[in-house]
């Protein structure tokens, strides 16, 4: 990159299940929170980036809903939409303005809210499923429409052959990133749940039970992003931006036969892909021992597993052996998802952008109960959704 970037400021609001806020309350309390985060107002933003997905809103045009809410009247406004990885594609385009020199602070926003009939009517997430589904091709892709459990139970089916992973194991991963949550006080899900709660939960799609699963929630985040010169002027603790790739995985979900029926090894290509890259232009070359924490986006237990393997952080096919032993664990060798994850918090649109602020507050040392007991120098975050897309931030407490 041309120019050093670095966040100065995030902000989210709670997570629950249904927010009695609207949208653009949701979006003004975020970007209030990031703003004081940074400890600047709205008239030292150059930009506003918006990430939406307005299929789920069932509204068009809603940056001009947002505008007095986000702050970004009579400036300049970019609205993304890319499916799940929205959020994260909005921060990596933020970061690229200012490294060409576009602007100098980059305000980024994303908010989750599903308005739905009344669930005696039909539930909301068959209710979403259905909006998935219509943006799906009527041939290629008519078996995707089963929904993200159909697509997860074929991956986990697949984990299990080729890896000999244990639904104990998974158990046991899914009830870290319950512990991690109940220190969280953003986390959607944040009760205490044992591995005997998940194993008991009903089974959707075998091996794929309830509590694999992320839930679906309502919320909103917000960055701030700033170039070397006013991000140290506007803060002492900046954390820098490393590097960002985002890559593109497939045109149909079909096509991604080597997630979802391998032959040696489950993979999502794009992660594997732009992890590679993201390696090779950083001089990493053991990436378990150099990163200090990682937040994953996981939809659900499985894809924790699999996507460490594709990052690299283990030998193929090992993953669910290091989650047995507690490697990570919030205070482990390699801490993964201390935040409590995706599958404790989805709120959809600004879920990769909790990940990307989640790396940063724990490079800060501001993660509070939930701060990895070590210094933490070097994070990785990364985002999942559309047709397999995959936005990567490395961060770093130094330039």
């Amino acid at each position: 990159m041309k120019r050093k970037v670095a966040i100065v400021g995030f902000g989210q609001t709670e997570m629950v299940a249904r927010s009695p806020k609207t949208k653009m309350e949701l979006a003004n309390q975020a970007v209030r929170r990031a703003m004081d985060d940074a400890q600047i107002t709205i008239k030292d933003v150059d930009e506003v980036v918006i990430a939406d997905i307005e299929f789920f809103h069932g509204s068009g045009e809603s940056e001009m809903q947002l505008a007095d809410c986000v702050g970004h009247y009579m400036k300049p406004v970019m609205k993304i939409e890319t499916g799940g990885t929205v959020s994260g594609s909005a921060c990596i385009s933020a970061v690229h303005h200012i490294a060409a020199g576009a602007c100098d602070v980059s305000l980024v926003s994303a908010t989750g809210v599903f308005p739905a009939p009344p669930p005696d009517v039909i539930p909301r997430g068959a209710f979403l499923q259905a909006s998935l589904s219509a943006g799906m091709h009527p041939v290629w892709e008519k078996w995707c429409s089963v929904g993200a459990i159909g697509l997860f139970a074929l991956m986990a089916n697949a984990y299990v052959r080729l890896s000999g992973c244990t639904e104990e194991t998974v158990a046991k991963c899914r009830a870290k990133a319950a512990r991690n949550a109940t220190r969280n006080p953003y986390a959607h899900l944040r009760g205490i749940m044992t591995v005997e709660d998940v194993l008991k939960s009903p089974m959707l799609m075998a091996p794929l039970r309830h509590l694999h699963m992320c839930p679906i929630t309502e919320g909103s985040a917000a960055l701030i992003f700033a170039s070397e010169e006013r991000a140290e002027k506007i803060t002492k603790n900046p954390v820098w931006v490393k590097d960002v790739v985002s890559l593109h995985g497939a045109q149909y979900w079909g096509a991604l036969h080597e997630m979802f029926a391998p032959k040696e090894r489950v993979a999502l290509p794009s992660l594997v892909k732009a992890c590679d890259i993201l390696y090779k232009r950083n001089g990493i070359t053991n990436p378990a021992k150099e990163l200090d924490v990682v937040e994953i986006y996981e939809p659900c237990t499985w894809a924790e597993l699999v996507f460490m393997e594709n990052m690299r952080l283990c030998e193929p096919n090992e993953a669910w052996k290091l989650a047995d032993r507690g490697a990570t664990e919030i205070d482990g060798e390699l801490p993964i998802n201390p935040s409590g994850g995706v599958t404790c918090t989805n709120p959809g649109m600004p879920s990769t952008m909790l990940r990307f602020g989640e790396v940063a507050l724990q490079i800060r040392g501001d993660a509070g109960e939930h701060q990895v007991p070590r210094e933490v120098r070097l994070g990785l975050a990364t985002g999942f959704g559309g047709t397999g897309w995959t936005p990567l931030m490395l961060l770093s407490k130094y330039k």
